[in-house]
């Protein structure tokens, strides 16, 4: 069964829990243009924004882990020509031999970019393959504390599907927790190497906009569905009396879905062991 499909699927059984008609794939696909389906044009608006809501939690299928890449910050003296460097592109000295990609432009003279492959040239040419700087004695310079006025001595860069820590941890042993602290797109430590363990988005072929339901487990799908139905049911309904009763579906397939991701995994919920009395703290605040 296509993602598509499967989200629309998804979506009728939200629609059922308020009372609503199905939409078909073709409304589904449809959406946002001249033919559309009110309905469907509320679905598609909300459900990846749902799906991103519910995996910034931790479930055992979304974790991850991987060995995060040191932030160094690159200097030249005059501006890349004829124009500056962009995210992504890869940085080359032509005496040395050295690579590193950029990952943010501070400004024309400083960016922020991986961890360089070797040493720079005192004054070598560096260039993305169009655009070059030839620098000036005393340049490039390459410094990884980058974070020379904050609590931390190093920055690395987050994985393109991180969502949420769940610790930096040793390479070795998962129980060591490190100190760290997330800053914009990037983590702050003060360990030489990092191992981070983090909860990941899951997108249809590495999308960063549309998830894959197909690689999520069924209970899930049933989550995704009575959140729907919350959000859906006075904007679609008009009728007070749905809201509670798909608040209450929603609190039960919360309850499931924590019962199911806790027959996968021993780790705890929300510092708490149990997994009924950690998802009951996530929803009710006790």
């Amino acid at each position: 069964m296509s993602n598509a499909t499967e989200k629309v699927k998804i979506a009728n059984i939200g629609l059922l829990a308020i009372g609503q008609m199905f939409i078909t794939d073709a409304q589904y696909a449809a959406a946002g243009t001249s033919k559309s389906n009110p309905d469907a044009n509320k679905i598609s608006a909300l459900f990846e924004q749902v799906v991103k809501e519910l995996l910034n939690e931790d479930w055992f299928f979304n974790r991850a882990r991987a060995e995060l890449v040191r932030v160094y910050e690159l200097t030249v003296d005059t501006a890349p020509t004829p124009a500056a460097w962009a995210a992504e592109a890869t940085l080359t000295g032509a005496t040395s031999g050295t690579t590193a990609t950029v990952l943010e432009k501070v400004s024309d003279t400083v960016y922020l970019i991986s961890e360089p492959s070797d040493d720079w040239t005192d004054g070598e040419v560096i260039s993305d393959g169009t655009n070059s700087v030839d620098c000036d004695a005393d340049y490039p310079e390459s410094d990884d504390d980058v974070n020379e006025f904050g609590t931390y001595d190093y920055r690395y860069s987050l994985p393109s599907d991180y969502l949420y820590k769940r610790g930096l941890v040793d390479f070795d042993y998962d129980k060591i927790i490190y100190k760290s602290e997330i800053e914009g797109q990037y983590l702050l430590t003060n360990q030489t190497e990092a191992y981070l363990l983090y909860n990941r988005w899951i997108g249809e072929d590495g999308s960063a906009d549309t998830s894959d339901v197909t690689k999520m487990p069924v209970w899930f799908h049933r989550l995704i569905s009575a959140r729907l139905a919350v959000i859906l049911s006075p904007n679609i309904t008009e009728n007070a009396r749905i809201r509670p009763k798909a608040e209450i579906e929603w609190k039960e397939a919360y309850l499931y879905a924590k019962e199911k991701n806790g027959e996968e995994s021993d780790n705890e919920h929300e510092g708490n062991t149990d997994w009924a009395d950690g998802a009951n703290n996530e929803i009710y605040g006790l």
